[in-house]
């Protein structure tokens, strides 16, 4: 009976936190520390809205690992059996346009203080 209740529950480990286009390694453990090979690893992307995706990553090797590249980022869910851990996979880089934007805004701003701060005779 305690061996049925050890093995119902699992741990799900990430090497890295999850980043769209970067591959990460997920391990699969038991209670006591012991890679779980053959278990089904699933993610649903946007868990518990109506726009709710579900992704099969794939099965486990013989070292309970498996290997994933997030392609969807915001808040998803792995799933191994019944075991859930919920993650949120940041996006990928901002693109070079926003941070010339970026730039760009904050040198107008510091600009913007600079004259404010000139006595009133020099401007």
């Amino acid at each position: 009976m305690i061996w049925l209740l050890a093995t119902a529950s699992a741990s799900i480990t990430l090497e890295a936190p999850p980043q769209v286009g970067d591959e990460v390694v997920i391990t699969v453990t038991d209670p006591f520390g012991e890679p779980r090979s053959g278990e089904t690893v699933r993610v649903f992307h946007g868990p518990e809205l109506t726009t709710e995706r579900e992704v099969a990553i794939g099965i486990t090797d013989g070292r309970g690992r498996i290997r994933w590249t997030p392609s969807t980022p915001g808040v998803a869910e792995l799933q191994v059996g019944e075991e859930p851990l919920r993650i949120r996979v940041a996006p990928a880089e901002a693109p070079l346009t926003v941070m010339f934007l970026v730039a760009v805004l904050m040198v107008a701003g510091f600009g913007a203080t600079g004259v404010a701060l000139l006595p009133r005779r020099a401007r």
